[in-house]
C-alpha cells in the first residue's frame, strides 16, 4: 500500500516508521525544511520531500495520513478525497489495530479533564488503561508512542484511551467501543467550513460503533442532539436532571451512578468545589460504562492531578490570587469560568492571535454570537480587561461598546506587568484568553507571573 504521512513532528515519524515496518510504501512530506531527525527515515527506505506544496500536488497515495491541524476544507484534502485516497490520521490507525477495549472523548470543553478523571477511575479500579503523555500542552490526544504499545506484547487486556478532537475525527474511519460527546457547541468552524460539517465530525465517533457498543452524553447541552447517532447503549450525564443510565448531580454535592441494571449509588465527592462539576459526572458515567464502581469514581477523582492552564490557581501578584486559565482559546470556555465569579471583582487577562492558521476564528455568525455572550459575561465580572496581541484589539472594541476598562498592551508579557500594578482590591487576576495563544506564551505565563510576585 503506498502511504503518505504529512509533517516531520515526531508523532509523524514514528507513524513511518510503524507503517513501513508492517512493509508499506511510506512517502513523508511537509512544507518545512528538511529536519536532521528524518535522517534515519530515509535510512528505512522511506521517501522524505521536504518543501513541499500538498495543496497543489499531495500525489498518489492508496491512504495519507494527515496532521491533527490540518484544515478540512485545505486543498490537499479536497484533492486527496478526489482522487480515491482514503485520508485519515493516527487516531484512526490506532482504533483500527487496537485489540483490546478502547474509549474516545470528544466535545467542544472538557475533553482533556475528562479523559484525564476517567483514566484515573479506571486505574483506581486496577484496569491498565494506555493513555498519551506526549500530547502538547497537556492534551490527552493520540500520539507516536502508543504505536509502541501496539506493536508490542499482548495489549488485549489493555484499554486504550484517547482524547478526540473534531480535526482528528473528520479524518477517521473508525469508532471507539465506549464514545462520549461531554459538550457541544459552535467552535473551529474554520477548520471544517460550517457548523454542519464540524458537527459531521464530531458524530463520527459513534457512527461506526456496533449495538453492544456505547455512547455517552451530555443531557444538558446540544451533545444530547447525538443521541440518534448511537446504535448501541445510550448512557447520559446531567447537573439538572435525573438519567436513566449514566450519572447525575441528586443535589449540589450528591453524585449519583445509574448502572446498567438500573441500580442507582450515590456519594458525596464535592462537586461544588469543583471548577467544572459536569466534567466528573461526564468521567462518572464514561467510567461507569467501561464497569467501574461508584468507589473506583470517588478514589480516582480525588486521586486525579490537576492539569495545566486549565482554570489552575498559580502562584499570586500582589497577594491576589492568579488563575491560569490558558487553554481556554474560545469565548465559551472564558465564560464558563468567569461565570463562578462575582460582579466587578476580576482582572482578566485576554487576548492572543486571530488566525491559528486555518482561518479568522470566531468568525461565523454562530461563533459571533458566543462572543458577543462572553463579552457580556465580562463587563458583568471584571473590573479591569488587560487585553493583548492582535486579538486583544479586536476584543477591545467589542468590550468598548459594554463600557468596559480596558487596557491594551503589546504582548503577554507586558499584560502580566499592567496586571501585578493593577492587582490591589480583585478578588482575583485570570488569565483566559479567549482567543488562541502560541504554546511558548500559554507555557510561560506561569513564570511572568513568578517574575512580578
Amino acid at each position: 500500500m503506498n502511504v503518505l504521512i504529512e509533517g516531520f513532528d515526531p508523532d509523524a515519524r514514528a507513524l513511518a516508521q510503524f507503517l513501513a515496518g508492517e512493509g508499506h510504501a511510506v512517502r513523508v512530506a511537509s512544507s518545512a525544511q528538511e529536519i536532521a531527525a528524518v535522517a534515519e527515515l530515509r535510512c528505512r527506505g522511506i521517501t522524505v520531500e521536504p518543501l513541499s506544496d500538498l495543496d497543489h500536488d499531495p500525489g498518489a497515495a492508496d491512504v495519507a495520513y494527515l496532521d491533527v491541524w490540518t484544515p478540512e476544507i485545505a486543498p490537499r484534502v479536497q484533492r486527496l478525497r478526489a482522487q480515491g485516497t482514503r485520508v485519515s490520521c493516527l487516531g484512526d490507525l490506532l482504533l483500527e489495530q487496537w485489540p483490546g477495549p478502547t474509549i474516545g472523548i470528544t466535545g467542544t470543553a472538557g475533553k482533556t479533564t475528562t479523559t484525564s478523571f476517567v483514566a484515573s477511575i479506571l486505574r483506581a479500579g486496577g484496569v491498565d488503561v494506555v493513555v498519551s503523555a506526549g500530547a502538547r500542552a497537556g492534551n490527552l490526544w493520540p500520539t507516536g508512542e502508543l504505536l509502541d504499545r501496539l506493536a508490542g506484547t499482548e495489549p488485549d487486556n489493555q484499554v486504550l484511551l484517547l482524547e478526540l478532537t473534531s480535526s482528528h475525527l473528520a479524518f477517521m474511519h473508525c469508532s471507539p467501543r465506549i464514545a462520549a460527546i461531554v459538550s457541544f457547541w459552535p467552535d473551529h468552524l474554520e477548520l471544517h467550513g460550517d457548523l454542519e460539517h464540524y458537527r459531521a465530525a464530531k458524530a463520527t465517533i459513534a457512527a461506526h460503533q456496533s449495538v453492544n457498543d456505547s455512547l455517552i452524553l451530555n443531557a444538558d447541552d446540544a451533545a444530547s442532539d447525538f443521541s440518534a447517532e448511537a446504535p448501541g447503549h445510550l448512557h447520559e450525564f446531567s447537573l439538572q436532571r435525573a438519567v436513566r443510565r449514566g450519572a447525575y448531580c441528586r443535589s449540589e454535592s450528591d453524585l449519583v451512578l445509574v448502572v446498567p441494571s438500573g441500580s442507582e449509588v450515590s456519594v458525596d465527592v464535592l462537586l461544588t468545589a469543583a471548577v467544572h462539576p459536569g466534567n466528573i459526572l461526564a468521567a462518572a458515567a464514561i467510567a461507569g460504562a467501561a464497569g467501574a464502581s461508584l468507589s473506583d469514581v470517588v478514589t480516582g477523582i480525588a486521586g486525579a492531578s490537576p492539569l495545566p492552564y486549565r482554570a489552575r490557581p498559580v502562584h499570586t501578584l500582589r497577594g491576589v490570587p492568579v488563575v491560569d486559565d490558558g487553554m481556554a482559546a474560545t469565548p465559551r470556555k472564558t465564560q464558563a469560568l468567569l461565570e463562578r465569579y462575582p460582579d466587578r471583582s476580576i482582572v482578566l487577562i485576554a487576548g492572543g492571535v486571530d488566525d491559528a492558521g486555518g482561518g479568522l476564528v470566531q468568525a461565523t455568525p454562530e461563533e459571533s454570537a458566543l462572543l458577543a455572550s462572553a463579552c457580556d459575561e465580562i463587563a458583568r465580572v471584571a473590573r479591569l480587561v488587560i487585553v493583548f496581541g492582535v486579538a486583544g484589539a479586536r476584543l477591545r472594541a467589542l468590550l468598548d461598546e459594554r463600557g468596559v476598562d480596558v487596557l491594551a498592551t503589546d504582548d503577554l508579557a507586558a499584560a502580566v506587568a499592567a496586571a501585578a500594578g493593577c492587582a490591589v482590591g480583585a478578588a482575583a487576576i485570570v488569565f483566559s484568553p479567549l482567543f488562541p495563544v502560541s504554546l511558548e506564551e500559554r507555557s510561560g505565563f506561569e513564570a511572568l507571573v513568578a517574575g512580578h510576585g
